[in-house]
């Protein structure tokens, strides 16, 4: 019955229509939260996701995706759309040693591939450089689960899965990017919901922590007194 559905062109063509509705609206809640102050977003990750998100444009087209090719197209709009946020309201306000690997990576990477015109290493490009600003977001929803949106984490999740479900056939580069974005949101979806778990933790042993300090200063305000007092029964 599921062999049957790929094989319909018709529900290809609904599958890759819904993961392009659906990746507009998974933008939607990242860009209220970005302007509300709610949500910081890692703008290294952004930028990198901007420019490989149009590699990975380029290269669907070349390949000749169809249905699959709408998902491509909204998530590098909606991309480009956040990076520009980032300079505004991003996490960090200039980039670090690390953020300056990634991008001079990510820059020779997208050279390299203008130059060999390959469709497949340009999807080897894209992920595996994707992957270093996608590994710098997990890191701070990790450390600061906060200062991301899981709606919309959530919502690339499943429109990838249908953008998948629309390429109809078991080829592999055409399967590649929307699977990759499948895997990459499911682990800053983890990496947000370990971090929220690690906060109580964390907030205990602070606690526990500041309470033992507190004891340790009030026994030591007690002692002079003490001492004090008894020396003075002792010289009488």
């Amino acid at each position: 019955m599921f062999q049957d559905a790929l094989a319909n062109t018709a529900v290809l063509q609904r599958a890759g229509l819904a993961a392009a509705v659906l990746s507009v609206y998974a933008f939607w809640p990242y860009i209220r939260d970005i302007l509300a102050g709610r949500t910081r977003p890692e703008r290294s990750s952004w930028l990198i996701w901007a420019l490989l998100s149009s590699v990975s444009l380029l290269s669907q087209t070349y390949e000749g995706a169809q249905s699959s090719l709408g998902f491509a197209a909204m998530q590098t709009a909606g991309t480009v759309l956040i990076c520009g946020l980032t300079f505004w309201r991003g996490e960090r306000r200039s980039f670090d040693t690390e953020d300056s690997q990634v991008l001079t990576a990510t820059a020779i990477g997208i050279w390299l591939w203008a130059e060999m015109e390959t469709a497949a290493y340009a999807m080897m490009v894209t992920i595996s450089m994707s992957a270093m600003g996608g590994a710098m977001t997990m890191k701070k929803a990790y450390a600061d689960p906060d200062s991301e949106t899981m709606a919309t984490w959530a919502a690339f999740f499943v429109a990838s899965a249908l953008a998948a479900v629309s390429v109809g056939q078991l080829d592999w580069l055409l399967l590649a990017y929307p699977l990759y974005v499948m895997a990459l949101s499911g682990a800053i979806m983890l990496a947000m919901v370990l971090g929220r778990r690690r906060a109580p933790r964390v907030e205990t042993i602070n606690s526990n922590m500041r309470r033992t300090l507190t004891m340790s200063i009030r026994s030591l305000d007690r002692a002079p007194a003490g001492s004090t007092s008894g020396s003075a029964q002792r010289g009488a």
